[in-house]
């Protein structure tokens, strides 16, 4: 088992888990779904028929194999664009929210009238997405985090 391998397990055994990951992104996404459509009155969103998808670690962490995992999780979309008006309060709101999980404002992909897409990260590699054009969209790929597994085990395989 070459040091590399074990070099990057132990650095993704102090992270939590991906299921404990999972939950919390989970329940993060929820919380600002919720609080867009009840604070900024967007539309009530429609789930992704696949909201999550899964794939081993990219290139940082590549020597771990099937011991770790990166997830995507996306939440579907609120039909119809956040007008421009709104954008500012509704990035504000997801930046608080996301802010007290780690996340910082990247930047702007996209800002233009009736278009805007912003990207936060965390120093685990995570990538929140959130923009508006034909229609309201928020998505977040995790970084790699062990499986469960694997963490509880302590060892790489």
């Amino acid at each position: 088992m070459s040091s590399s391998k074990n070099e990057q397990f132990t650095e993704l055994a102090k992270r939590p888990d991906i299921e404990q990951i999972n939950g919390e992104y989970e329940r993060m996404l929820e919380q600002i779904r919720d609080q867009l459509v009840a604070e900024i009155g967007i539309t009530a969103w429609v789930p992704d028929e696949n909201p999550r998808r899964a794939s081993l670690c990219g290139a940082e962490f590549n020597d771990v194999g099937g011991d770790g995992e990166v997830r995507l999780y996306s939440s579907g979309h609120s039909p119809g664009n956040l007008p421009d008006a709104k954008w500012a309060d509704a990035l504000k709101l997801v930046e608080s929210i996301v802010g007290q999980h780690g996340f910082k404002l990247h930047g702007a992909v996209v800002d233009r009238p009736g278009d805007h897409e912003v990207t936060f990260g965390n120093d685990w590699g995570a990538e929140l997405l959130f923009g508006t054009a034909k229609n309201t969209t928020l998505s977040i790929t995790t970084g790699c985090h062990l499986t469960q597994e694997a963490h509880q085990r302590g060892t790489p395989k």
